[in-house]
């Protein structure tokens, strides 16, 4: 029961995940970074130490502890993670990982996906489309994507 549990987690934060990274080696380290970062936020884990990077080829380590344990967990910090959007990310992956029903992906982080690629150039631009943005942010892509212009 736990790995089918385990299972429609990771199915279920994969999109975000491909939205971040490329390689497989990174989407592991974001979804064990932001598992943990969660696990911490939900009362499961401590987090024991944040150690920054001390040079150029160095990671920023965090350690958690499992608290039903007391096991310790080195995590490297994920290189496929801006530090700019981390908490949005984390927000996002908490939404999606609890499965919360008829909720929305933040504003900051969808802009932060598609503002370039597609909402600055979507004829639904502006305050008065609202209910269309919020299909969007409720599907976490741009779902009734529109081109304002001529396309070709």
């Amino acid at each position: 029961m736990v790995y089918k549990a385990t299972q429609d987690v990771v199915r279920r934060v994969m999109p975000l995940l491909d939205r971040l990274a490329a390689r497989s080696i990174d989407k592991a380290r974001l979804l064990q970074y932001l598992s943990a970062r969660a696990g911490a936020d939900w009362g499961v884990l401590d987090l024991v130490a944040d150690i920054p990077a001390t040079g150029p080829d160095d990671a920023r380590l965090l350690i958690f502890r499992d608290r039903a344990t007391g096991a310790e967990h080195p995590l490297r910090y994920p290189d496929a993670l801006p530090e700019a959007v981390e908490p949005l990310v984390l927000e996002e992956y908490k939404r999606l990982a609890a499965d919360r029903g008829l909720s929305v992906m933040a504003p900051a982080l969808f802009a932060h996906f598609y503002a370039a690629s597609h909402c600055d150039h979507c004829r639904w631009r502006g305050a008065e489309y609202g209910p269309i943005h919020r299909e969007c942010h409720f599907a976490g892509r741009p779902i009734n994507y529109e081109p304002d212009g001529p396309v070709g």
